[in-house]
């Protein structure tokens, strides 16, 4: 089955987050602080979040991230080199995180925003 992504917008902000599923487990990518939203499109698509990915940690806006892992249970995905006071699953760049037989996630580290950025 092909991998589908779906956006999740708040224009006001200028940010996104993204579902991406297989058609039965889904990645959140970047949750924003309303994870209401995020909940709803996973009902809807009838997946289960294994995973929340946070592309960076900053005070740039208000994640849900650890919100929605909580709800979830689902694996928080945080770079190793963010210092951070909560459990998560820390990459970093060249790891692989395998969501499903069809869903692998490679992680490349992207720093310029932040320092450890992925």
């Amino acid at each position: 089955m092909a991998v589908e992504v779906s956006v999740i917008a708040t224009s006001t902000l200028g940010d996104r987050s993204y579902l991406a599923s297989d058609g039965q487990v889904a990645i959140v990518v970047d949750p924003q602080r309303d994870i209401d939203r995020i909940l709803y499109l996973a009902g809807e698509k009838g997946v289960r979040i294994t995973h929340v990915v946070e592309t960076h940690v900053h005070n740039d806006y208000v994640s849900g991230g650890l919100e929605l892992a909580r709800v979830t249970g689902a694996r928080y995905v945080v770079a190793a080199a963010d210092e951070v006071g909560f459990a998560r699953v820390p990459v970093s760049d060249g790891d692989q995180v395998a969501v499903s037989d069809s869903l692998r996630l490679r992680v490349v580290g992207t720093p310029g925003h932040t320092f450890h950025h992925l």
